[in-house]
């Protein structure tokens, strides 16, 4: 599990458009995000091979350069990065083309991003693939066409013969083309976009419309031998045709324009590369320019403008900050590479011969498991060795090695310099002597937990059982027991089905730190515990992506997962999203769900969707870290959360949350078609904190009076009424609203409909407007958890239930509604 306050919050979704589109103001849900924009700029460096630039400006004339990459090029032969051109969608989602190659490529690179720091999987885009004497595709421009909601994308060609050389070589002879997407999935056919009589490359267009005048301008390069400058047309749409050509507006031997809305004027930039500089001038008609005086950082090279907020710039800056190339490893595998891929054979022979084949296609066959639905309550364990120093979180293992963090100087001080004691010492401390797996499964039960969740293996590489891939195990070294294998048995003889999580992608940069200064992440004796120790940055900007050996190990361990203990629910933490994993998540999810049908069960893949994709939608369940939807969800879906809001690992100082709060959270969830998975984090002895052990007791009496409100539910036709409004998304629950009596969550099992109120109203009236005569009419009304029937009254503005004096439970109050068809006893 990742934790909150170690991990960089995404950008935030702006329904901006790229300066592809820029007369328009950036839209935000925060009222002053105009005013608090800045300006971006792509860019890339010669040789082009190290990816994505960024440059910042307040005021689109004094540019500074963002620190780092922050996307390494891997698509198309020449897996070259060059013109990057970005916008954004009315969704918030950032969608770049660039060039890939000089010479050879028939297509263009593309990725998408929520942030500009988590990229999708790079895909290189073939258009003109259909023209096979193409020569190149240059400097794709992507411009979002509002009025008819579609992305354009506008880029040179030379096709040797298809019009008249004259100055120019056969080679070297561009026309502009452009594609029409809406998905980035399905592409018109490429079609002629700019034909102005000569080579032409480097087109931007810019939205205009005064006056009466013509809706678009277009700044584009004459390309031709005795100009090769930049240029004015305008035309009524967006692809054209382009009329009254302009004399050239800038010196010879400039290209790559791009244009900024800054104030009450346009700024049209562009390279000076006969110069070696970039410049820029201004303009209020694009007919009359002048001088703009910009000024830009060495090397700068020509992309796309567009706005973002100081929070997104601040959060660029310090992602690019971050960085440190070159301080990993090599991974260390612990079978011989005949044993390896004897294994992984053997995985591809399971993942290609059952009802489920290793492709997303197919993949999307999955079905959530009936038992899961019902489940509605499990259970999450955060234990391992980072329970022993319990300070700050269970991210100790990675922030005591993180130079001036408190973990560090809690550990200097508690424990001495790290290359004398390192986490590795943990381990023989973690003794788990006091674990008693029964006890837990007894506590589980009490607790009305259905489904149990224990972290097999975390970040720091050591897994909670027996394990085959290393000597770093529980088995072997600290409790020197297979502790998840004595869970697993002890919770099944309670009724209580077993799932497992796999953190271990995260290993591959988690001891990173410890790289960059004198400890024992630096010993090789170690290499098989700290694992690669690459810079999570680098990792994510895919200029060290995770190794083929790793990947392999990767795929090996999650299925000997499978393989020991046959979990219903395989949750996986965020960073598989790298775009790397994605054919071994497929591998993967063909094997373990052909396994699960082969043994009879049925099994489900949890993922998330936090700074990046891994899983698609329909292909497993998808987990939401610490919040939850704002609607009902036509799919299955969960929420992962603790009894803690800063560690999922046991720490000294947990900071609880009231168990009311966790009690509305699972009624609001299970209302919206989800299921909550609630963490605890036992200490390192093996017992289980005693106010953890009170909260989930509480929790259980709840469930025992109100379980016919939550288990085997289904979402209702809406999933409740009142005044309070809750923020959806991940990482929500650090802050909520106080609930009222009128903040209702409907669910429905059979033909019973449950109105739980998140208070008790006090009025000593419960009215449920959702439930008017037209939503049918009721005979009976209970209250989970009392006695006997509750007078109501129904009528076309809704339900009004006369209340008792006291309520059953201090927390969320169930009412039971028997529709009048079901006859007036309600059976």
């Amino acid at each position: 599990m990742h934790h909150r306050v170690s991990q960089a919050m995404p950008l935030g979704a702006l329904a901006c458009l790229a300066l592809a589109f820029p007369n328009v103001a950036p839209a935000s849900p925060e009222a002053d995000q105009t005013a608090r924009s800045v300006y971006l700029f792509t860019s890339f460096q010669e040789p082009a091979d190290k990816g994505l630039k960024l440059l910042w400006s307040d005021d689109g004339r004094h540019w500074e350069r963002i620190p780092g990459v922050f996307l390494k090029p891997w698509a198309g032969r020449g897996k070259l990065m060059r013109d990057p051109s970005v916008a954004r969608g009315p969704d918030g989602r950032f969608h770049m083309v660039w060039t890939t190659a000089w010479r050879g490529d028939q297509g263009f690179g593309y990725a998408h991003s929520e942030d500009l720091v988590h990229w999708s999987p790079q895909r290189f885009l073939p258009v003109m693939e259909h023209e096979p004497t193409t020569v190149n595709v240059w400097a794709p421009e992507l411009f979002y066409d509002e009025p008819r909601d579609r992305f354009l994308i506008a880029w040179a060609s030379t096709i040797p013969g298809r019009y008249p050389d004259g100055e120019e070589r056969r080679d070297n002879n561009h026309r502009m083309y452009y594609t029409a997407t809406r998905d980035f999935e399905s592409f018109t056919p490429a079609e002629l976009f700019c034909e102005p009589g000569f080579s032409v490359i480097d087109a931007v267009i810019v939205p205009w419309g005064r006056d009466g005048g013509p809706a678009y301008k277009l700044v584009l390069k004459d390309n031709t031998r005795p100009v090769l400058a930049l240029r004015v047309a305008e035309g009524d749409s967006p692809t054209g045709p382009w009329r009254n050509i302009s004399e050239p507006i800038t010196p010879f031997k400039t290209e790559g324009p791009s244009v900024a809305r800054v104030g009450d004027e346009w700024l049209v930039y562009f390279d000076r590369y006969g110069d070696k500089e970039y410049g820029a001038l201004a303009t209020d008609d694009f007919t009359n320019f002048r001088e703009a005086g910009a000024e830009f950082p060495e090397g700068h090279k020509h992309g796309t403008v567009l706005r973002v907020t100081q929070k997104e710039l601040d959060y660029l800056k310090r992602v690019g900050s971050e960085q440190a190339p070159g301080v990993g490893q090599d991974f260390v595998p612990h079978l011989s590479e005949e044993e390896t891929a004897a294994r992984l054979a053997e995985i591809d022979r399971v993942a290609n011969a059952g009802p489920f084949k290793p492709n997303w296609e197919s993949l999307k066959n999955f079905e959530a498991p009936d038992w899961y639905a019902d489940a509605k309550f499990g259970l999450f364990i955060h234990w391992g060795a980072y329970s022993v120093p319990a300070f700050a979180s269970e991210w100790y293992p990675r922030n005591m090695y993180r130079e001036g963090s408190p973990e560090y100087e809690h550990h200097l001080a508690a424990y001495g310099p790290h290359d004398q004691f390192g986490y590795k010492d943990f381990i023989p401390q973690f003794k788990a002597e006091r674990f008693d797996p029964k006890e837990w499964a007894d506590l589980f039960r009490q607790a009305g937990v259905r489904y149990v969740v224990p972290v097999a293996e975390h970040h720091d590489g050591f897994p909670m059982f027996d394990s085959r891939l290393t000597e770093w195990d529980a088995s072997e070294k600290g409790p020197q027991r297979d502790v998840l294998g004595d869970l697993a048995d002890a919770c099944r003889a309670e009724q209580i089905t077993v799932g497992a999580s796999s953190h271990r992608a995260e290993n591959w940069w988690f001891f990173g730190p410890g790289r960059q200064f004198e400890s024992d992440v630096q010993d090789p004796t170690y290499a098989t515990l700290y694992g690669p120790a690459h810079d999570k940055r680098v990792s994510e900007n895919q200029s060290e992506p995770p190794s083929e050996a790793f990947l392999d190990d990767w795929l090996l361990r999650s299925c000997e997962i499978v393989d020991k203990f046959e979990p219903r629910v395989m949750y996986f933490d965020w960073w598989v999203c790298q775009p790397v994993f994605q054919p071994y998540l497929q591998r993967f999810a063909a094997y373990y769900y052909n396994r699960a049908a082969e043994a009879g069960y049925g099994g489900a893949i949890n993922f998330k969707e936090w700074e990046g994709r891994s899983f698609p939608r329909g292909t497993g369940v998808l987990d939401v870290e610490r919040g939850k939807f704002a609607e009902i969800q036509p799919f299955l879906w969960q929420t992962c959360t603790s009894v803690s809001r800063n560690s999922w690992g046991y720490v000294e100082k947990q900071d609880y949350k009231p168990v009311g709060e966790i009690i509305d959270d699972l009624v609001d969830v299970v209302s919206k078609n989800g299921v909550m998975l609630l963490n605890i984090g036992p200490k390192a002895d093996g017992t289980i904190p005693e106010p953890e052990q009170q909260m989930l007791r509480d929790i259980g009496r709840w469930l025992e009076m109100n379980g016919p409100a939550i288990y085997g539910t289904r979402p209702w036709k809406r999933f409740g009424e009142g005044p309070t409004e809750e923020e959806g998304g991940s990482f929500t629950d650090a802050e909520r609203p106080e609930f009222t009596g009128r903040d209702l969550r409907f669910t429905t099992r059979g033909d019973k409909v449950y109105a739980i109120a998140l208070a008790w109203p006090e009025s000593g009236k419960l009215v449920v407007e959702s439930l008017a005569r037209s939503a049918g009419e009721f005979s009976r009304v209970r209250l989970l958890g009392a006695e006997g029937d509750l007078q109501f009254e129904q009528s076309e503005k809704g339900i009004t239930v006369s209340l008792p004096e006291e309520p059953p439970t201090e927390y969320a109050h169930a009412f039971e509604m028997t529709p009048r068809a079901s006859g007036s006893d309600g059976e």
